[in-house]
């Protein structure tokens, strides 16, 4: 997706953190939920996206075994706490994908669509700066897939974004992540 840096970066110096709106030559605007439901199709009411207190204690053996198990893929090594590396997510898939057809078992199809919502996840809805890892704590959230539309994720998504955007504009900021498509 291509964006505008330019309108990031000017729309980054306008916002207020206090108010959490952008200040702007004809007023105050900001972005609302129904702005990420409308444009985004993203539900707004439902359960809040918040991890259990045994998810924020684990550790990283215990994530890359709870990946292992819900995607049938565990990354090897021990650095990087709670997040996976995007691109070895990516190869992975592209490496499963010429065996899924039509005759592919639901098990494996499920595995495949965990990874590939956790690369939604990291590359679009909650991207780091790095822009190349993603927090395994989603896998909490991908335990049950039929689950998943139950979820507020435009609560969560807004909620990220603002704070990545109080964080740009408190400081010298180099970069801002988030769901840089609502700007």
């Amino acid at each position: 997706m291509q964006l505008d840096w330019s309108l990031i970066t000017a729309l980054v110096e306008r916002w207020r953190p206090e108010a959490h709106t952008f200040h702007l030559p004809t007023g105050e605007a900001t972005i609302t939920l129904e702005d990420v439901q409308v444009l985004y199709g993203l539900r707004v009411d439902g359960q809040a996206v918040a991890l259990p207190q045994y998810i924020r204690s684990m550790t990283r053996a215990q994530f890359l075994d709870m990946m292992g198990n819900l995607t049938g893929y565990r990354p090897q090594g021990d650095a990087g706490g709670s997040r996976v590396a995007l691109s070895a997510i990516r190869d992975h898939m592209a490496f499963l994908h010429p065996d899924i057809t039509g005759e592919t078992e639901d098990l494996h199809i499920e595995r495949y669509t965990r990874l590939a919502l956790l690369l939604l996840f990291g590359c679009v809805l909650f991207p780091n700066t790095s822009g190349s890892k993603v927090s395994m704590r989603f896998l909490h959230h991908l335990q049950q897939l039929d689950g998943l539309p139950q979820y507020s994720w435009s609560v969560a998504v807004l909620a990220y974004l603002y704070r990545r955007m109080c964080r740009a504009s408190m400081g010298p900021a180099v970069d801002i992540c988030g769901f840089l498509p609502l700007l």
